[in-house]
């Protein structure tokens, strides 16, 4: 599961998903789960996450498969809604992000845009802090694979609430799963 309910997303721009996945024979974007020139209305904007489920997708390709599938508020949970629907978590212009090549190494930058059916889609600015990033200082801007809000693991120890990296996470959840 990619989001989780709550989650803010930006729904992709149907142009995007049209080029991508082509259309099937009823004008609807090629995905197992029908995405309709009626839901193109949402294409752009941003949606709050309502519900999380899996489902089974039936025959495609020979197989079936399941997929996790979300509901959304703005649409009262009407639509089935996929992940490939989502340009991905929804950001504001200048958000402290996280943003990585390969889904592991994640690195600390601020939003700036993203190019929807581009192969590096986050645009963001890494190598400064956030006051020189509002001052308009020099900053460099590289383009990034995935990029997910920053990642705040907190654990209580003695009754006392601390904040760990990610990697002191994965290792201390490593030696406890052991």
């Amino acid at each position: 599961m990619k989001f989780k309910k709550g989650d803010k997303v930006r729904i992709r721009q149907w142009e995007a998903m049209k080029r991508e996945c082509g259309l099937d024979k009823n004008g609807n974007i090629d995905l197992p789960c029908e995405f309709t020139p009626d839901m193109s209305d949402f294409c752009g904007k941003v949606v709050t996450i309502s519900c999380v489920y899996e489902k089974f997708f039936g025959i495609r390709d020979h197989e079936g498969f399941y997929d996790w599938v979300y509901k959304i508020e703005e649409d009262g949970g009407i639509c089935d809604w996929l992940a490939d629907m989502f340009e991905g978590y929804a950001f504001e212009y200048g958000d402290e992000i996280e943003v990585s090549d390969d889904g592991e190494c994640w690195e600390k930058g601020f939003y700036i845009g993203y190019l929807d059916g581009f192969h590096l889609p986050y645009a963001c600015a890494t190598g400064g802090d956030k006051e020189a990033f509002a001052e308009g200082r020099k900053f460099h801007a590289l383009f990034w694979k995935y990029a997910r809000p920053i990642q705040r693991h907190r654990i209580v120890i003695d009754g006392k609430e601390i904040e760990i990296s990610e990697e002191s996470y994965k290792k201390l959840k490593e030696s406890l799963l052991k």
